[in-house]
C-alpha cells in the first residue's frame, strides 16, 4: 500500500483523471474517481504549494483540449490559474473540516456539499458560468441526466462528489485500519442505491411520451466566419443571400419557425432597416417565424459589434429584439441589457437566447419561470468545443422541461426534446446544405427543478448550518 502514499504518483494519476473529465475527450467514468488521488494527497499532509502548482498545470493542460481558433492558449492559462486556485482552496477547507471537526460534521458530506455549492455559485455569477460543473462529464449518459429534472445538474455533481469522497474515505480506512467503518459502509451503500434509483427513474421517464403537439422547426447555418464577413464585403453579401435562400428551403421543408446561427449575417447600421424589412416580407410570404441573428459593426475600423436577434412573426411584425446578455471574457461585443421574454405563438410558448446566455443559470432560470416550451439558441462555437457546448445547452433544457433548438456556426446544430433526445442534428464539419428541419414538442414538461430551483443547494446550506451549530456547541463546551 506504500505506493498509494507517493505524492508524485497521486498527482500524476489525479492529473490524468482530471485532464479527461468534462469538455471534449471526456471519459465519463473518470469523474467518479478523479478527486480520490487529490483527497489522498491532502490527507497525507503533502505540500500545499506543490498541490497548487500541480493543479494549475493540470487545469491548464486540460483546458488545452478545447484550444483552436479563436480560443487561444493564453485563455487556457488564465482558466488554469483560476481553476487551480479555487480547487486548492476548496481542498484546504475540506481538510480543515476533516481534521478539526470530523466528530461534528461528516468529511464525506461536507466535501460533496462544499464542491456543489461552489459549482452553483460559479454557474450563477462567474464569467465561466456552468463550464466547471462535474455534471457535464455525464453529458452522454441520457438515463442519469434525467435526474436533472429533479435537482438540476448540481444534484448530479453532488452525487459524483459524494462517490469520490466515500471512495477516498474507504481507501484511507482500509490502509490505516484494514477495515471500513460502519458510517463509511452506509455512505457507500447510499451512493450505490442512489445511483441505481436515479437510473431506474431515468429509464422509466424516457418511456413516458411528451404530451401536446409537435411542430417542425428549422436551423440555418453558414460556413462563412465573422472575420471574413467583416473584411470582405463581397463574401458578406453572398453569405446574406445564402442565408435567405436556406431560410426559404427550411420553410419549403415544413419548418414553422426558423432560427439562424449567431451572427449569421453582418449588416451595417445604415442598411439595418431595409434588411429587417426584407426579413419581414419573407416571413409573411412564407408564413413562418424567423429568428434572424446578426451583427452590426459599432465602431469604425475596430472589430467591435452589436450581437443581436430580431424575432419576426409570420405576420411580418417584430416580436422581440434581443441582445446577447452573458458575454464570454474578451468577446468584442456591446452589452445592452435586454429583458428575457416568452413569445406566445399559436403553437405554444417559445423563447430565444444567444449562445453563451445558456451557460448562465440566472438566465436559464428566467426562461423556465416564464413557461417556455422551446428555446431557440443562435450560437457560434469552434472545433475545440464541438459538440460539447451544444450538449451543455441541452442539459439546461432537461432541467427546465423545455425543448432546445440550437443553430450553431462552427459546431453541432441540434433539435432536442425536453428529455434531451435528439430529433435531428447537423455537424458543421460534415458536407451538408446547412439546413436542419425536424419535429419537436412545444409544451413545457413540468420538472421539480423548474418548480423548486436548486433545492440541493438549500439542503447543503441547511446541512452546514446545523453542523455549524454542533461545532459551536462543541467549541464552547471544550472552552468551559
Amino acid at each position: 500500500m506504500d505506493i498509494l502514499n507517493q505524492k508524485w504518483l497521486l498527482l500524476i494519476v489525479g492529473g490524468i483523471l482530471l485532464g479527461f473529465t468534462g469538455m471534449n475527450w471526456n471519459i465519463p467514468i473518470f469523474a467518479w474517481i478523479t478527486l480520490v488521488p487529490f483527497l489522498r494527497f491532502v490527507r497525507l499532509g503533502h505540500s500545499w504549494w506543490i498541490l497548487l502548482f500541480a493543479l494549475i498545470l493540470i487545469q491548464t493542460l486540460s483546458t488545452m483540449r478545447i484550444v483552436s481558433e479563436p480560443f487561444h492558449i493564453g485563455i487556457a492559462v488564465l482558466s488554469g490559474i483560476q481553476g487551480g486556485i479555487v480547487f486548492t482552496i476548496l481542498l484546504w477547507i475540506w481538510n480543515q473540516i476533516r481534521i478539526k471537526f470530523s466528530d461534528q460534521i461528516s468529511p464525506t458530506f461536507s466535501l460533496a456539499f462544499l464542491f456543489t455549492i461552489v459549482e452553483w455559485i460559479g454557474g450563477y455569477s462567474s464569467e465561466l458560468g456552468v463550464w466547471g460543473m462535474f455534471a457535464n462529464s455525464q453529458i452522454n449518459n441520457l438515463i442519469l441526466l434525467q435526474s436533472a429534472a429533479l435537482f438540476g445538474a448540481t444534484g448530479i455533481s453532488f452525487l459524483i462528489f459524494l462517490v469520490n469522497g466515500s471512495l477516498e474515505q474507504s481507501l484511507s480506512e482500509i490502509i490505516t485500519h484494514s477495515q471500513i467503518s460502519k458510517f463509511t459502509k452506509y455512505s457507500l451503500i447510499s451512493c450505490f442505491l442512489l445511483f441505481v434509483g436515479l437510473s431506474f427513474y431515468g429509464t422509466i421517464r424516457l418511456t413516458i411520451p411528451i404530451e401536446g403537439k409537435s411542430i417542425k422547426v428549422g436551423t440555418i447555418t453558414s460556413k462563412i466566419e465573422i472575420q471574413t464577413m467583416w473584411l470582405e464585403p463581397i463574401q458578406n453579401r453572398k453569405n446574406t443571400e445564402l442565408i435567405f435562400q436556406r431560410t426559404i428551403q427550411a420553410a419549403n421543408e415544413g419548418a414553422k419557425v426558423v432560427v439562424w446561427n449567431e451572427g449569421a449575417v453582418l449588416i451595417n447600421r445604415n442598411e439595418e432597416v431595409s434588411f429587417l424589412q426584407r426579413v419581414s416580407i419573407l416571413a409573411k410570404a412564407m408564413g413562418i417565424e424567423i429568428i434572424a441573428a446578426y451583427i452590426v459593426p459599432v465602431k469604425e475600423n475596430e472589430f467591435f459589434m452589436d450581437n443581436k436577434l430580431h424575432w419576426i412573426g409570420k405576420d411580418g411584425s417584430t416580436r422581440q429584439i434581443y441582445f446577447k446578455q452573458f458575454i464570454p471574457p474578451g468577446e468584442p461585443i456591446s452589452h445592452i441589457p435586454t429583458e428575457i421574454q416568452v413569445i406566445e405563438t399559436e403553437w405554444g410558448k417559445m423563447s430565444a437566447a444567444i449562445c453563451y446566455d445558456f451557460d448562465n443559470l440566472q438566465l436559464t432560470k428566467q426562461h423556465a419561470e416564464l413557461g417556455t416550451g422551446i428555446t431557440f439558441i443562435p450560437a457560434s462555437d469552434w472545433k475545440g468545443i464541438n459538440p460539447f457546448h451544444t450538449e451543455m445547452a441541452v442539459l439546461r433544457g432537461m432541467e427546465n422541461g423545455s425543448s432546445i433548438v440550437r443553430s450553431t456556426r462552427g459546431a453541432l446544430s441540434g433539435i432536442y426534446d425536453a428529455y434531451g433526445r435528439p430529433k435531428g442534428t447537423l455537424d458543421y464539419y460534415e458536407e451538408n446544405d446547412g439546413v436542419l428541419v425536424a419535429s419537436v414538442p412545444v409544451a413545457q414538461v413540468p420538472t421539480l427543478y423548474q418548480s423548486l430551483g436548486n433545492w440541493m443547494i438549500i439542503l447543503g446550506g441547511f446541512y452546514f448550518l446545523v453542523s455549524g451549530a454542533f461545532i459551536l456547541v462543541n467549541v464552547l463546551k471544550n472552552r468551559n
